[in-house]
């Protein structure tokens, strides 16, 4: 009895020290208010409010959960001695308290003020009221944006004014401007907003110099707008006009790119130093080639690249495809393009181009060690890397990987580790596209395609099997010069499954003939295609979206091979089916695609959102997806109040002795919060909802199939983790709850509290990486 009372008088003791640590206004001075609130209204609501609220000069202290001042309590905790070691610690991590400044309020008045007016809202009224109670201050800011000025009339200044002003270079760069006048932004009704404006300032500025205009800038470029001529107030004619006086004698001018070197080993201290004698010079297909020492890459690798060439007209977009292209070597850990002019004797200008490199080390290792623990089952693994980025001076990448694990099930309590897996993996990427039929010139400079080709091997022993996998690819991949777009396509895709000593007792305890045919031995000849798509801007935070889908087919050329030529089929238990190198081979087709959501909320608070639906649908040659291929629900990355495995199908309920719950549909949704606390760690609350089903004829599990009624069926969990991150790996503790199991009577699902035993119901998770 004693023992728990002293745990109820440190449980008091750690509420009354979080409760004083979260008091906010704990050191709030005399005639001081901590920023508690800051709200702002609109009567308008074609106005968003959270770009009001970025023209706020002073925001409260960043909360987590809605409601907890967290980083503030860090601070508080610091005490009034900010000398110790341990209170500076506090206050690093913490976050200094707000106090109120009516200054900030009325820089914030100025600046809402501002914005709208540059949105088109000229007659806009904005007020604020400030309430203090409890030594907090909740501001308020009441907008009302009145309407909101409109284009009536748009044109542009009449091209003759240049020629009377005797600037004729520029009656050529009009005419470019009136004749990409369809392209404009600006439009009939559009709003005279400043945004819209400067976009257009760009976008004039961005075409112009990819003809040629290399010193165009869009400071040459100025916008009249007149609101008296205008029948009603709210009404505007707006004039854009090319400037007849620039600063810039060569502003209005094409330039040709008249010579282009290339620095393999540019280092500017080296050349700074007066060393620069020790660079070889030389030529190479009309390039200048310039290099320290030893030619580490081919020449024809970076002419290939580059996407502009000596002659032609200056083009912005050609640069921007060449850096992109140059990127996408991974290379160099440096690369500069830079443009200067130059006068012949002539006295014709040129712009002289110097591709500036700086490369990578070509060889590199990476060992990475991983403790695991799923419900029970724990385990350790490894992973060795070596990597060659130039392997025949090319840009040809060599991966050689070996990995292994060990794991303890809970299914086999008598051994220390029941599991054992060990594999390899070599992994050839070119740069070269080895597609001889095709020349497609214009989809190799767009789209930069790389090959691919790997071979592998994995050994996997369990105490009820051993399964070997011998694997083959060779396949495409390629993206867009925006590297918003990815694709990749496996054109052959060979998984040779080897099922070697499967145990009797444990093939005979699987209750459904639809299991016990994953476990033969069988062969996957597929191709597939898969394409990513991603906005996110890296290094800066900020909302943003990723997509990506594939399509796979696998077994049809072998079995229109197999009926062309009339090979006969292997009969075996009451199946008939045609074999490849001796097993029988699979034939289906396969789709799935995810789309997730970063929503970026504040420093502090992100809330992520995921989707996912695949199908598998298995005809033909076999009669099920291999167990590779199919679905499976729960885990560290899915519904993580189950086990891997152990989640479906549907609402079958598993008596099986091994997890095995595979389906052919798969139907997943993820919602998860994430919150800073201090230093490395990270929090997180997450909810998450989905099944597996299976779809073919030959299913014989109840509850498995996918029906009408499959939204009973969905498996809900909730939970929390625990993150730590240190930013070249992420370490995640998560701790799943059962809200919903499909796997018990359909009026008694919901096992969140179950009478006090819901700690049955839970999952604890580690693993390496965020789960989407």
């Amino acid at each position: 009895m004693e023992r728990y009372t002293g745990y109820k008088i440190v449980f008091v003791g750690l509420l009354l020290l979080l409760f004083y640590a979260c008091s906010p206004t704990k050191y709030i001075g005399e005639n001081e208010y901590l920023l508690n609130k800051v709200t702002v209204k609109t009567d308008d609501k074609a106005v968003s409010r959270s770009d009001l609220k970025k023209n706020i000069r002073q925001k409260p202290n960043t909360r987590i959960l809605g409601v907890l001042r967290f980083h503030l309590g860090m601070y508080n905790l610091s005490g009034r001695n900010g000398e110790k070691r341990f209170n500076k610690w506090l206050r690093t991590i913490g976050e200094v308290p707000v106090v109120y400044n009516d200054f900030h309020t009325q820089r914030s008045l100025a600046q809402l003020k501002l914005y709208l007016n540059n949105k088109g809202y000229y007659h806009a009224s904005i007020s604020d009221t400030v309430i203090y109670k409890n030594k907090k201050a909740n501001v308020e800011y009441q907008i009302s944006p009145g309407k909101q000025t409109v284009i009536e009339e748009f044109g542009y200044r009449d091209k003759q004014d240049y020629v009377q002003n005797q600037l004729e270079d520029s009656t050529e760069l009009m005419q470019i401007v009136l004749a990409d006048s369809v392209h404009s932004l600006l439009k009939t009704g559009k709003p005279l907003d400043m945004d819209l404006l400067e976009s257009e300032r760009e976008r004039v500025t961005r075409m112009l110099r990819e003809k040629g205009y290399f010193n165009f800038s869009k400071n040459f470029i100025q916008f009249y707008a007149d609101t008296i001529q205008g029948q009603e107030v709210d009404k505007a004619h707006l004039l854009l006009s090319v400037i007849g006086n620039p600063a810039d004698s060569s502003a209005y001018r094409k330039f040709r790119i008249g010579e282009i070197n290339i620095n393999f080993d540019y280092d500017p201290l080296y050349l700074a130093s007066g060393a620069d004698s020790s660079y070889v010079d030389t030529t190479y297909g009309g390039y200048g080639i310039i290099y320290r020492d030893k030619l580490k890459i081919k020449p024809k690798l970076i002419e290939e690249t580059i996407q502009f060439k000596e002659g032609e007209l200056y083009n912005v977009q050609k640069v921007v495809d060449s850096y992109s292209r140059l990127q996408a070597l991974n290379l160099f850990k440096f690369i500069n393009i830079v443009f200067k002019e130059k006068v012949d004797t002539t006295g014709v200008k040129s712009l002289v181009c110097d591709v500036q490199l700086i490369p990578m080390k070509r060889q590199s290792y990476n060992v990475f060690l991983e403790g695991t623990h799923n419900s029970g089952n724990i385990g350790v693994g490894g992973n060795l890397t070596y990597n060659h980025r130039n392997l025949f001076q090319g840009g040809e990448n060599l991966t050689f990987s070996i990995w292994g694990a060990l794991k303890k099930e809970q299914l086999n309590e008598n051994k220390i580790f029941s599991t054992r897996e060990l594999g390899a993996e070599l992994k050839f990427i070119t740069p070269q596209f080895w597609l001889p039929i095709f020349k497609m010139k214009d989809f190799r400079r767009n789209f930069a395609p790389k090959t691919s080709v790997s071979l592998s091997y994995s050994y996997e022993y369990t105490p009820f099997y051993d399964r070997r996998v011998a694997s083959v690819k060779f396949g495409y991949l390629w993206r867009k010069a925006d590297k918003r777009w990815r694709y990749n396509f496996d054109l052959v895709d060979l998984n040779y499954v080897m099922m070697q000593k499967v145990d009797s007792a444990f093939l005979s305890g699987l209750k459904s003939d639809y299991i016990k045919s994953a476990y033969r031995s069988h062969l996957i000849f597929s191709a597939n295609f898969m394409t990513i798509f991603t906005d996110q801007q890296l290094n800066t935070p900020g909302s943003y979206n990723y997509f990506r889908s594939s399509v796979e087919s696998s077994g049809n050329l072998l079995w229109a091979v197999d009926n062309m030529f009339g090979v006969k089929r292997i009969k075996s238990s009451g199946d008939s089916y045609y074999e490849a190198l001796g097993v029988q081979y699979a034939q289906y087709v396969k789709a799935d695609g995810e789309y997730r959501f970063h929503h970026y909320l504040n420093r502090a608070n992100t809330m992520v959102y995921r989707f996912f639906i695949g199908c598998g649908y298995p005809y033909g040659n076999m009669k099920v997806l291999p167990v590779e291929e199919a679905f499976y629900g729960g885990g560290a990355n899915g519904i993580r109040a189950w086990q891997a495995r152990t989640l479906g199908p549907g609402a079958y309920v598993a008596t099986d002795n091994y997890p095995n719950s595979v389906g052919d549909f798969k139907l997943e949704a993820n919602v998860e919060y994430r919150f800073k606390l201090f230093w490395l760690l990270e929090g997180a609350l997450f909810v998450d909802i989905g099944n597996v089903w299976n779809i073919t004829k030959y299913e014989d599990r109840k509850g498995a199939t996918l029906g009408a009624d499959f939204y009973r069926q969905l498996a809900i969990g909730t939970g929390t983790g625990l993150r730590l991150d240190a930013s070249f790996f992420l370490l995640r503790f998560d701790w799943g709850i059962k809200v919903s199991d499909p796997a018990k009577p359909e009026n008694s699902r919901f096992v969140l509290f179950d009478n006090g035993k819901w700690m049955k119901h839970t999952v604890f998770n580690i693993a390496i990486g965020y789960p989407f």
